[in-house]
């Protein structure tokens, strides 16, 4: 046991001194700090919207399609359900559904902050809040939409994201370029700050929201969003064997790791491929056959990506008071596949120092388990189960009830542990010293 404390503290210490600086410094990027600044103060929105999507699918865990085929218990859980899912729903379409909108306020005023502090002070990042916003919204087709505004989620959700974080970006930098120009209307002394901020921002608001407005929907037959949509969607190679499913895996883990949703965005492409895939080892099941596939979606999601129950583990035993809390409020969602509040809380999104076990420590996992495949000790899923259902016990009921599966997963619910152990007890003593400076400051201040 002691042997591998000091293993774990020489590889903590080499990640501290030698991996965590380089991208520590990356992280001061000022386009990667407004939105980690962004995803943090979505976080609460975000574990909303996870919750109330988790209590929505309770009843399903329990029906034919989620594997368990317990009606009575389906049916009583339901009972329950029924009657408040329209306040569950309005959760989520108001945070998960509105996560592109959000985000472009939410960069639009960060990214407006951190130009104010190094680049202009006349910006006022309540004006590039509004008009990344704003500018997103250019993009939308408002003739289309009914008078109940009854929006497709893929409009202003998560397949919209990346297209979102663009526009705020470009939005914002735009009306920089306007303000340190000086190509703004000014105002004499004795005007209040407050009118004189709104007339400064006039003609850059104008001018930028007219170009959007243009690019929105002033060409004919040409609709950015689903045009940038379906760009990233190419990226991604359909296939059934390994490696293409591990080409789309890694896009998977990269996506997630720059705040997209990954899996939306891959299975827009593969989720046809990874169908047919799990219907035919179905059906080959079902007629005694051998099964015909082995790398389906349900296979790389209870042996591979299993979930983040282990980070949000390792939150809730931390000293940082934050990462508590956080630990103990995910825990219960994690169990049942529910990532966002580590992924934006913690967070693991645009974190660098969190890059290494989150996409290159899965890709191992993943190659780990291809090996394992190749030597029948992985065995294959032969069985739909809904995506809330805890790893282990998917991959005990995806596999037909094969014992060697729950444990399968188990053992990758450890190498999850273990992999993100040592990164984050680096994050956590850097925030531990971020702690002690500011209590002294606090003191300092007090003392003065």
């Amino acid at each position: 046991m002691e042997t591998k404390k000091g293993l774990l503290d020489k590889l903590t210490s080499f990640i501290e001194n030698k991996v965590s600086p380089p991208l520590v410094k990356m992280s001061k990027l000022r386009y990667l700090e407004a939105l980690q600044s962004t995803f943090l103060t979505l976080m609460p929105y975000m574990i909303i919207g996870a919750t109330a999507t988790l209590v929505l699918n309770l009843g399903s865990l329990f029906g034919a399609s989620g594997g368990l085929n317990i009606p009575a218990a389906q049916k009583a859980i339901d009972s329950v359900i029924k009657p408040i899912s329209p306040i569950l729903l309005q959760l989520v379409f108001v945070s998960i559904n509105l996560i592109a909108l959000l985000v472009s306020i939410l960069n639009g005023f960060y990214l407006g902050k951190v130009n104010q502090e190094r680049k202009e002070k006349e910006i006022n990042p309540v004006v590039s809040a509004i008009l990344s916003g704003v500018s997103f919204l250019c993009f939308i087709d408002w003739g289309t939409l009914s008078k109940n505004f009854d929006y497709p989620a893929y409009i202003m959700g998560s397949p919209s994201l990346f297209a979102a974080i663009i526009i705020s970006i470009v939005a914002v930098e735009l009306y920089t370029w306007f303000v340190k120009k000086h190509i703004v209307i000014k105002m004499p002394e004795g005007v209040p700050p407050m009118i004189a901020a709104a007339f400064t921002g006039l003609i850059p608001v104008t001018a930028v929201v007219i170009i959007f407005a243009i690019l929105g929907q002033g060409i004919p037959n040409f609709d950015f969003l689903t045009l940038f949509n379906k760009l990233f969607s190419l990226l991604v190679v359909g296939g059934s064997n390994w490696f293409t499913q591990f080409i789309a895996f890694i896009m998977d883990r990269v996506l997630w790791f720059v705040g997209l949703h990954g899996s939306n965005i891959v299975g827009s492409v593969m989720g046809p491929i990874w169908t047919k895939m799990i219907t035919d080892n179905v059906a080959a099941f079902a007629a005694h056959k051998a099964i015909p596939f082995q790398f389906t979606e349900q296979w790389i999601n209870n042996y591979v990506r299993v979930s983040l129950f282990p980070v949000a583990l390792l939150a809730s035993m931390s000293k940082v008071k934050r990462f508590n809390v956080l630990g103990k409020l995910s825990l219960p969602g994690t169990i049942f596949n529910i990532a966002e509040p580590i992924m934006y809380g913690l967070p693991i999104v645009l974190n660098p120092l969190m890059f290494v076990p989150w996409v290159l420590g899965f890709g191992v996992i993943f190659l780990i388990n291809v090996v394992l495949a190749y030597l029948n000790l992985a065995p294959a899923m032969v069985a739909m189960t809904v995506w809330v259902m805890p790893a282990p016990l998917a991959a005990f009921l995806g596999s037909g009830f094969n014992v060697w599966a729950l444990v399968l997963s188990c053992i990758n619910f450890v190498i999850v542990f273990i992999m993100f152990y040592p990164f984050f007890k680096v994050m956590e003593k850097q925030e531990l010293e971020k702690e002690l400076e500011e209590t002294a400051t606090l003191q300092e201040n007090s003392d003065n």
